[in-house]
C-alpha cells in the first residue's frame, strides 16, 4: 500500500515532510501538518513572565510634640493636652505624676512658694497630685497648649472667672468630684490626687492634640551660638533659693533638688529633665483686674537661660501676646533648640537665676 503512495514524485516528498517531522516533534506535530497542501506552518509562542516588585515605603516614625521625642505611641498623639495644678508646698511632697508629665512649669505664688503645672500628652500617669488650686498666670499660659483639658482643685470666684471665658475644658475638682480621690496619709489640702486615665474619661470633649511650643535638636546637630559648659543654675522666687538643677554627664540629664534635699516622686525617683529653661519675667503684686498676687507676665520679652547637654545658653524669650508662642532666641537671634525628652520651664523673677 505504501509503494502505491509513493508511485508519483509528489506523493515521495509529502511522505518525506512526514517522516521528518514525526521524528523531530512526534505525533502531535505530524496532526498538525497532516491537513493538506495549503495550510499554513505551526507558530510556536514563547510566554515571559515579569515580576515586579514593589518599591518599600519607610514610614517615618512618630514624634511628640512637646518633647521632641520619636516612637510608636499609638492613638496618644492625637489626644489633647493634659494641664493639671500641683502643690509644690512642703506637705506636698513627694509629688506624683511629675516624671511622667511632658512638660513641669514652675510659677511663684504666694512668697517664696512655688507651684507646678504637670501637662501631660505623650505618656500616661496612674496617678498625679496633689492638685492645687488655678491661679490667673495659668490663664495665659493655656493657649500654649491649643485648647487643653484643664484639672485643678479650684480658685477663687475672679479667677474662676478667668477660666471659664478661656479656651480650655475645665475638668477640674471645681466642676465636680468625678475623677478626683483624698488619699490617706496626707492632710488636706495637699491630699487631692487623680490620673490621667480618669481625667479623659471626665472630658466631655476631647480637643485636637497640642502642637510643639519648642524646637528640638537632631542627633548631632551642634547647640545654639554662645552655648557654654555649665554645671547647672539655682533658682528663687522671692528671697530665696527654691530649687536647683546640675549636670549630670551620666545620664545626661539635669536632677533637680528642692530645698536642698533630692526632688522625688513617690518611687523615691528623682525629678531629672533633659532641658531646663529659665525664663525671667515680671511679676504684677497688685491684684489688679481680679489677678492673682503675684501675677506672672508671659507676654512679651525678657532674658533667657537653655540648659542642655550639659551648656547653658543664654538668649531672649519673645512672646508678642497671649495667642503666640515662645520662641527662644539665641544671641544672633537664631531659634534655640533642645535636646528631645522632657522639659522644666522656669518662670523666676528677675534676678533670680544663679549659674553654677
Amino acid at each position: 500500500m505504501l509503494a502505491r503512495f509513493l508511485d508519483s514524485p509528489k506523493k515521495r516528498i509529502i511522505a518525506g515532510v512526514i517522516a521528518a517531522v514525526v521524528l523531530a516533534g512526534g505525533v502531535g506535530t505530524f496532526l498538525a501538518v497532516s491537513g493538506g497542501d495549503d495550510e499554513a506552518a505551526p507558530t510556536t509562542t514563547t510566554t515571559t513572565t515579569t515580576t515586579t516588585t514593589a518599591p518599600t515605603t519607610t514610614v517615618p516614625p512618630q514624634v511628640a510634640p512637646l518633647t521632641g521625642v520619636p516612637g510608636e505611641y499609638g492613638d496618644r498623639l492625637n489626644r489633647p493636652a493634659v494641664f493639671v495644678k500641683i502643690d509644690n508646698a512642703p506637705q506636698a511632697r513627694p509629688q506624683a505624676g511629675m516624671l511622667q508629665a511632658d512638660l513641669v512649669i514652675e510659677e511663684q505664688v504666694e512668697g517664696s512658694t512655688t507651684r507646678l503645672i504637670n501637662v501631660f500628652h505623650s505618656t500616661d500617669a496612674v496617678e498625679i497630685g496633689p492638685v492645687r488650686s488655678t491661679r490667673s498666670t495659668d490663664i495665659g499660659l493655656v493657649p500654649l497648649f491649643g485648647r487643653p483639658l484643664y484639672a485643678s482643685s479650684g480658685g477663687n470666684g475672679n479667677v474662676l472667672g478667668m477660666l471659664r471665658n478661656a479656651d480650655v475644658v475645665d475638668i477640674g475638682h471645681n466642676v465636680s468630684g468625678q475623677g478626683f480621690r483624698r488619699v490617706s496619709g496626707r492632710s488636706a489640702p495637699h491630699n487631692l490626687f487623680t490620673s490621667l486615665e480618669e481625667l479623659y474619661a471626665k472630658a466631655p470633649e476631647l480637643p485636637p492634640a497640642p502642637g510643639p511650643i519648642f524646637h528640638y535638636r537632631v542627633p548631632n546637630e551642634p547647640l545654639a551660638p554662645g552655648a557654654e559648659a555649665s554645671g547647672g543654675v539655682g533658682l528663687s522666687f522671692g528671697s530665696r533659693e527654691i530649687s536647683r538643677f546640675t549636670w549630670d554627664p551620666a545620664s545626661k540629664t539635669w536632677p533637680r533638688t528642692q530645698a536642698g534635699t533630692p526632688h522625688v516622686d513617690p518611687s523615691g525617683k528623682q525629678a531629672a529633665p533633659r532641658n531646663v529653661v529659665v525664663l525671667e519675667i515680671p511679676y504684677d503684686f497688685s491684684g489688679a483686674g481680679g489677678q492673682s498676687r503675684p501675677h506672672g507676665i508671659t507676654t512679651g520679652t525678657g532674658r533667657a537661660y537653655v540648659f542642655t547637654n550639659g551648656a547653658v545658653i543664654p538668649g531672649t524669650w519673645v512672646r508678642p501676646g497671649p495667642n503666640n508662642g515662645i520662641q527662644l532666641l539665641a544671641g544672633n537671634g537664631t531659634p534655640i533648640k533642645l535636646t528631645p525628652g522632657q522639659t522644666w520651664l522656669e518662670l523666676t523673677p528677675a534676678g533670680g537665676v544663679t549659674l553654677l
